[in-house]
């Protein structure tokens, strides 16, 4: 790995779909070596072995051209093991062994059932950290009970927050905030645990609740109420504290973002729309407490000057005043902005069955050690051979368990 921040730590990754495997992935950016464990027999959620929307074109099988399993585990090394077996568990067993940090993403009590707990990967390794990222920790009544993004979004009450007043509750489709949450965690985690070991010379056992983890999105939300016992209004796109806050309809069917978080910002903004009387006295506008008040016509004066513009120009005109705007882009516009490429945000892969394509990037630069993709997403068992071998297996040990179904580098294919 070209990154040298984490170089020297190893990482075990037993995690699946996105929060622990992007958070893993955040680790290997920064120079972790990263060894990802994925089931086998067994197909993981981002795995398919049937093509489905999510496959992207290319060759070779569906679960090996997923978009969402691409961008979520670069920079790994991958092994594919039942460690339901005694063989595979023995496999796990020495990947422990000399480990410093190990993710898991199962519900409470399975890796224990495995035979690789707290107690037990304490017991190996000393000196290993292990993070667990069950849904609602590893213990209460809740212990060991599954979840998906959607249901921990419901639980700390996103669902309640959003969308339009009156309206039923929405859901963000394939867009859950734990899953964006969570590998930021992960990362600080991560760190502190390695920090505390590098004093204390034994690992951590640390319990990531994603729940609580996304519940503290909600900080202000829970003040009100257990202060005030006030459920938060639904404003949809609105703010209940900043007006103008909203999406508005621009030229040509496009969406425009305005808001304008003070009155400096609104007097910016009104020189915008042309209106400047509108943020001076005597003139009710001119502070917040008056455009609250009147939020509808204040919405409707920006509405009337971004409706005649394209977003992309009337948002460079009001933040070239000192206001706040943004257009609206579909999935292909930050691809194609001018902020992301200067940046060099967008990376340019090459995958042996989806060829070469555009990837997201990094979440941080670092000078002088910035991350680097140095390898995209491993194909399944990709590197059996070279870890087992680092593990003390010979060439024919390792035939051995190929021929046992032990390992694979290949999922069956539906009848």
């Amino acid at each position: 790995m070209s990154s040298k921040v984490l170089r020297g730590v190893r990482v075990v990754e037993l995690a699946e779909v996105w929060a622990g495997p992007m958070g893993c992935s955040l680790l290997a950016d920064l120079g972790a070596d990263v060894v990802k464990v994925e089931t086998f027999p067994r197909s993981s959620m981002t795995r398919p072995v049937e093509a489905d929307a999510r496959v992207g074109a290319g060759t070779g099988p569906p679960y090996e051209r997923v978009n969402v399993h691409h961008h979520a585990n670069r920079n790994k090394r991958n092994i594919a093991v039942d460690v339901r077996t005694p063989a595979g568990a023995e496999v796990l067993r020495r990947l422990v062994v000399g480990a410093d940090l190990l993710v898991e993403s199962f519900s409470a009590g399975t890796l224990e059932r495995l035979g690789f707990g707290w107690a037990a990967v304490h017991a190996i390794e000393p000196q290993a950290s292990l993070i667990s990222l069950a849904a609602w920790g590893q213990d209460g009544p809740y212990r060991g009970y599954r979840m998906f993004g959607s249901g921990l979004d419901a639980m700390v009450g996103h669902h309640l927050v959003r969308g339009h007043p009156g309206a039923p509750l929405e859901e963000t489709g394939p867009t859950v905030h734990s899953d964006a949450a969570v590998p930021l965690t992960v990362v600080f985690a991560a760190v502190a645990a390695l920090a505390l070991r590098d004093r204390s010379g034994e690992g951590s056992w640390v319990d990531l609740a994603q729940v609580e983890d996304l519940a503290w999105q909600l900080p202000a939300i829970l003040a009100e109420w257990l202060a005030n016992g006030r459920l938060p209004p639904r404003v949809a796109n609105g703010d209940r504290d900043v007006v103008p806050h909203g999406y508005y309809p621009a030229a040509g069917g496009e969406w425009i973002c305005v808001a304008a978080e003070d009155d400096t910002q609104w007097a910016a903004l009104a020189e915008a729309i042309g209106r400047p009387e509108l943020a001076r006295e005597p003139h009710p506008w001119t502070s917040v407490v008056g455009r609250m008040r009147e939020r509808g016509a204040v919405d409707a004066a920006v509405a009337r000057f971004v409706s005649s513009l394209p977003a992309a120009e009337a948002a460079e005109h009001i933040q070239r005043l000192g206001a706040i705007a943004a257009p609206v882009l579909g999935p292909g516009g930050p691809l194609a902005s001018p902020q992301l490429r200067a940046r060099g945000w967008l990376r340019s892969i090459r995958h042996p069955h989806v060829g070469r394509r555009e990837v997201g990037g990094f979440l941080w630069q670092l000078d002088p050690d910035p991350p680097a993709w140095d390898r995209s997403a491993a194909l399944v068992g990709e590197h059996n051979g070279e870890v087992l071998a680092e593990l003390g297996y010979s060439a024919a040990e390792i035939g051995e368990l190929a021929a046992e179904g032990v390992i694979g580098d290949r999922y069956e294919e539906p009848p």
